[in-house]
């Protein structure tokens, strides 16, 4: 092999060598998926519940009344899951 092989096979080396040694990721990677988590549950279920009563009242010909009542179902359901969320982060933070 050409010195120039060799000095690449060892900066590879070096370089597994430092990924497998390297901890978990920091803090503010797990908070900020954390965060993403969070409003993509909480929104989500605002808008299934906004989608599905906008759908509703479409083909049946209801008031508004059924797409607010929706709405506000899936703000409970996204806070529900929110709170469930929230709980199971804490029973593995208890663990550690």
């Amino acid at each position: 092999m050409t010195d120039e092989t060799n000095a690449l096979k060892e900066k590879i080396h070096a370089a597994r060598q430092n990924r497998q040694t390297s901890s978990r990721p920091s803090e503010a990677v797990t908070g900020y998926n954390a965060v993403v988590t969070v409003l993509t549950d909480l929104l989500g279920s605002i808008f299934v519940g906004l989608a599905i009563g906008v759908l509703l009242q479409k083909i049946f010909g209801t008031s508004v009344l059924l797409t607010g009542a929706l709405t506000i179902l899936g703000g409970v359901a996204g806070l529900w899951t929110t709170a469930r969320y929230a709980l199971r982060l804490d029973k593995k933070e208890d663990k550690k």
